[in-house]
């Protein structure tokens, strides 16, 4: 099993924190009722992290204390070495800056612990172990505005005589059957060649989207990159607000390929479904195909607008 390394915990950590700062005031909007979960919280306690991604959460929520007024919003966090989960919620528990309305709860099954709560739940599972069991996700998703963020081992996913993407496309088919219609996936991969494979799922279109810029906005991190463990040339990308398109290109130019023609509607909605990519960047891939001569396109000249048809050339 791949040690999860400084790196892969910075850049983590830093897309908990921007997602959540986009998360929270949402969600705050529409329900009274709120949780965060952590499947293992322990994960990423360790030296100078003292707190692990709890600790990472729990700043965030304490930046919109005045939002939190008149709300409920339980931390509920899960382990299974409960002296060691009962010290870290007793740390937290100790944070000055305690917003009101937070409770902190401690359990050894996420299941029962969140059967009782109707509102919607952001869950942060880092899985070093093994995947989380579908019953976990149908657990924390029975609410449509319940969102999860996965993170496991790569090795985790594989099985003898089956390949790396289709395990991916599997696991990806795992987050639709829990009920998480939008999904999103990537690989950090650090300076040592270290993979770690993250998951994103959730019902909405707009909130996959704007998981996805956070992702391209984060810092670099000791050379950490991003993969898709999808794309067949298994190109490392830097993080970048403009990053490269070669995986999308690749993507995009087998779909067309699949069924012949497919307009730049369906193509960008290929981009937000399957994609580490964002609908806008779709653009930008295709017409890179364009220029190559790759694609044909109808009609011939002018913007490509949603009902340009395109298919391979020649």
């Amino acid at each position: 099993m791949a040690r999860i390394a400084n790196a892969h915990t910075a850049v983590k950590h830093e897309l908990l924190v921007r997602y959540l700062d986009a998360w929270t005031p949402t969600v705050l909007h529409t329900a009274r009722q709120v949780a965060y979960a952590e499947g293992r919280a322990l994960a990423g306690v360790g030296p100078g992290r003292e707190d692990g991604s709890a600790g990472v959460a729990l700043r965030v929520f304490a930046e919109f204390a005045d939002r939190l007024a008149g709300h409920e919003l339980e931390m509920v966090l899960a382990d299974a070495d409960r002296q060691r989960l009962d010290a870290l919620a007793g740390r937290l528990a100790g944070f000055t800056g305690m917003p009101p309305g937070l409770t902190i709860r401690t359990t050894d099954d996420l299941v029962p612990a969140l059967a009782r709560h109707a509102g919607p739940v952001f869950a942060y599972l880092d899985a070093p172990q093994e995947p989380p069991a579908l019953e976990v996700l149908r657990a924390l998703v029975r609410h449509r505005a319940s969102e999860v963020l996965v993170v496991l081992d790569p090795a985790q996913l594989m099985s003898p005589g089956r390949a790396y993407a289709d395990a991916v496309t599997g696991y990806r088919d795992s987050l639709h059957r829990a009920g998480l219609s939008a999904v999103a996936h990537v690989e950090l991969v650090d300076g040592a060649g270290v993979a770690q494979l993250l998951f994103f799922g959730t019902r909405s279109a707009k909130n996959l989207e704007k998981f996805k810029t956070e992702l391209w906005a984060v810092d670099e991190y000791a050379g950490v990159r991003y993969r898709d463990p999808r794309d067949v040339e298994h190109e490392l990308l830097d993080i970048s607000a403009s990053p490269p398109v070669g995986p999308l290109r690749r993507s995009l130019l087998a779909t067309i390929r699949a069924d012949r023609t497919h307009t730049v509607a369906e193509l960008r909605q290929h981009t937000a479904s399957e994609t580490m990519y964002r609908t806008e960047e779709a653009t930008r891939a295709l017409s890179g195909l364009l220029t190559a001569g790759t694609l044909a396109r109808e009609p011939e000249k002018g913007r490509l607008n949603a009902d340009t048809v395109l298919r391979p050339a020649g």
